[in-house]
């Protein structure tokens, strides 16, 4: 079954909502076997809402909506799907007294608006919304089927849960197994990334693709398969061939800084961080992951008071590192330290360097500073550098 959704809504397409709906009906999906082709999202007009599903169902067996089924008169998503299917509305009497019992039960009186929610095209099947007033429905027509869904998060998951699921599952057939696994990789660039598994990225079953976020690299592995254990095989079979072509590369099933947060527990190793910026982009990174700062005894922050050149700025980091590392006496100390200025292209020198007990390393690279996300690249490359140390790995 291959399967669109569609968000309805002008809040969403404003911005003044972000659109949680779609991810999670994807992840659901993708788990039930139910392949995605679009998403999309349309503000809250009768002939926009109609026309995208029209077009959802030239390429879809299987179009889910979500919102718009609120009493007020913004909420037409009931009479967008009857206009794309060619079906009146017809009131249910049945619904109008589910609606007026939730509440009697919350001992308000229903408005008169209230009535609205209780149409739904002709033919189709109701489901009841225990979680709130919006009742939901399911269109099969012979174009396809619309399953309709309201837009509260928490009604819209229930009902998909325990109404749509089953739905796909006993009456559609729907039973094949689509697992997905990320591993995230870093130390080298997307591209050369790409070259390295062009092959596998060309592959129909499993699927794999690459997406960059700050020199951290999530690759993704899909497969499609008649039960978990094969899928799984899928997956295992693709993740060796890229863990043997990326190798030290290959940070894990985890995110960077959960990879070092973990080490550092497993060996039992305290860290502390010098930073030569007010941003402080080592200790965001290392926060931004559970139990991140547990093993963190401090952070020294220092922006530069004097013009420094590259030449300088490495002399900086390495003794902002001891630094760090002696004043909360920490196992290892961490510095970054980016030179005062850029150079002729506009790119700014940064070293960063990480002293242990053995020695010190350190490494120096070069990032557009003037780009908020220049500074998560200088994160990833001193986390980066202690994971190296942390798995025992030669400079």
């Amino acid at each position: 079954m291959d399967a669109e959704i569609i968000a309805i809504g002008s809040e969403l397409l404003l911005g003044s909502t972000i659109d949680t709906n779609s991810a999670y009906l994807a992840r659901q999906m993708a788990a039930a076997g139910v392949n995605l082709f679009r998403k999309s999202v349309v503000g809250d007009n009768v002939e926009r809402i109609a026309a995208t599903i029209h077009e959802a169902l030239a390429r879809a067996d299987l179009v889910i909506c979500t919102g718009g089924l609120g009493p007020t008169l913004d909420d037409v998503t009931r009479e967008a799907v009857a206009l794309a299917l060619g079906r009146p509305l017809e009131f249910r009497p049945e619904l109008l007294e589910q609606i007026a019992a939730r509440f009697a039960a919350f001992r308000r009186p229903m408005s008169e608006s209230n009535r609205r929610q209780a149409f739904i095209p002709a033919g189709a099947r109701a489901v009841e919304n225990p979680r709130g007033t919006a009742p939901a429905f399911i269109v099969e027509d012979q174009a396809g089927t619309v399953i309709v869904l309201p837009g509260v998060p928490y009604e819209m998951r229930f009902l998909f849960e325990t109404a749509v699921l089953p739905y796909l599952r006993d009456e559609r057939g729907v039973s094949d197994v689509i697992l997905i696994k990320t591993i995230h990789a870093t130390g080298l660039g997307e591209s050369v990334i790409g070259e390295m598994i062009a092959d596998l990225m060309q592959q129909s079953n499993p699927t794999v693709g690459i997406s960059a976020k700050q020199a951290r690299y999530e690759l993704r592995i899909g497969a499609r398969a008649a039960s978990q254990a094969e899928a799984e095989a899928l997956v295992a079979a693709a993740e060796a061939t890229i863990r043997e072509r990326l190798g030290r590369n290959i940070v894990g099933d985890e995110p960077l800084a959960e990879s070092v947060a973990r080490l550092l527990t497993e060996r039992e190793l305290t860290i502390a961080l010098y930073e030569g910026t007010g941003v402080a982009p080592i200790f965001r990174a290392l926060a931004s992951a559970p139990g991140g700062t547990e093993r963190l005894r401090g952070v020294m922050i220092h922006p530069l008071d004097r013009p420094t050149d590259e030449h300088a700025s490495a002399s900086l980091a390495h003794a902002g590192a001891i630094s760090a590392g002696d004043r909360w006496r920490a196992d290892l100390g961490l510095g970054a330290q980016a030179a005062s200025s850029p150079d002729a292209s506009g790119f700014t020198a940064v070293s960063v360097a990480l002293v242990t007990p053995e020695g010190s390393r350190q490494v120096t690279r070069r990032y557009d500073l003037h780009q908020p996300e220049g500074w998560e690249f200088v994160g990833t490359l001193a986390l980066d550098l202690a994971r190296r140390y942390l798995l025992g790995e030669a400079e």
